[in-house]
């Protein structure tokens, strides 16, 4: 069992805590000029449709039964070729002397501020990822597999931060996909980086970022057998970045009584994935980034399960992007475990919107 503090209840208002003092440090650092953020008309953003959704509200959520869209004011490029950039083990993108946000994989705290720079060897082409986090497989799919999925042609090797390149699920898509990486474990200078940016805000995936990304990942698509549904089950998960609970025991039974799958993301593997494809008309699924295995499935509705001290708005932004249609949020904390099961069941027997 994981330590109490590593629960989102804990984990939210640390994550908080440490972005408002990394702020402080990274004004002193742009003051003395060691740090470049991103300009105001590079993160400005404007509002696109509304995405609705049924059931519950997250804590977090708003007042109504819907998110925004948001894109970015200002469209980005694909890439930037930069000049003599130095890239670090913690995803770090230094050119003369400061630390560019925007060729980062990453805002930097404190220690990325004072992480060596000093180049252990040259390379003369290179890709690397601007990010805004490089920690959970969410991030890989994201702000990764996305990015490298808007490129006509991988013509370099890719640079990857150490840490994230140890990663089982990274090594996994890398042997897949044949994508050449050096890993990044002491600072690197590249003659040329070209730089590829985030075209999406976050997590608010759009319709033209799914075609791409299901070419990149060779993504055959498998009409689900109508009627079916299967349960993304987070039993035994070890989060990577903040545990959470969900009544897995009672929505298993619910889902399982009903003929549907259940599929533990803990132990499950992309075979798992692929071959669940066709009990895929309907999913249920614990928020978490093993959803963003819906890439490979063709679902009609989605029903998510939310924790009221984490929840981000990246699926149902994700599962619009992919035309589903209807999709409804359970508040995981609200009521017993009893309560939870009996609202999903209610949202089952309703017929599917289109």
């Amino acid at each position: 069992m994981a330590p109490i503090f590593h629960h989102a209840k804990f984990q939210a208002p640390i994550v908080r805590w440490r972005s408002r003092i990394s702020s402080i440090w990274r004004a002193g650092f742009a003051t003395m000029g060691h740090y470049t953020p991103m300009c105001a008309s590079e993160t400005a953003t404007t509002k696109s449709n509304n995405v609705y959704f049924k059931g519950d509200i997250p804590l977090n959520a708003g007042a109504e039964q819907m998110q925004t869209r948001l894109l970015f004011t200002q469209p980005r490029p694909v890439f930037e070729e930069v000049e003599n950039l130095i890239v670090t083990p913690q995803g770090g993108g230094w050119k003369d002397g400061s630390f560019y946000e925007k060729y980062s994989a990453c805002k930097p705290g404190l220690r990325m501020l004072r992480e060596n720079i000093n180049p252990s060897r040259e390379i003369a082409s290179a890709y690397f990822i601007q990010s805004g986090r490089a920690y959970t497989f969410g991030d890989w799919f994201s702000e990764y597999l996305a990015a490298l999925a808007s490129l006509d042609l991988l013509d370099a090797p890719l640079c990857l931060p150490a840490k994230l390149a140890a990663k089982s699920y990274v090594q996994s898509d890398i042997k897949r996909l044949g994508i050449e990486v050096i890993v990044v474990d002491a600072p690197i200078r590249i003659g040329v980086a070209k730089v590829l940016r985030q075209p999406k805000f976050i997590r608010y995936w759009r319709g033209e970022d799914i075609a791409p990304l299901e070419r990149f990942l060779r993504v055959k698509p498998v009409k689900p057998t109508p009627g079916s549904l299967i349960y993304l089950s987070r039993l035994g998960e070890s989060s990577e970045i903040a545990v959470r609970e969900h009544p897995n025991h009672e929505i298993e039974a619910l889902v399982e009584a009903r003929g549907g799958h259940v599929l533990r993301t803990a132990e499950a593997t992309l075979k798992d994935y692929l071959k669940a494809a066709a009990f895929a008309e309907t999913v249920l699924l614990d928020h978490g980034s093993a959803g963003y295995n819906m890439v490979y499935w063709s679902p009609r509705r989605v029903i998510e399960f939310a924790s009221d001290d984490w929840w981000l708005n990246a699926f149902l932004m994700f599962a619009d992007a992919k035309g589903v249609k209807d999709y409804t949020i359970i508040r995981s904390d609200l009521g017993s475990p009893d309560d939870v099961a009996a609202r999903t069941a209610s949202a089952l027997d309703l017929p599917i919107e289109t």
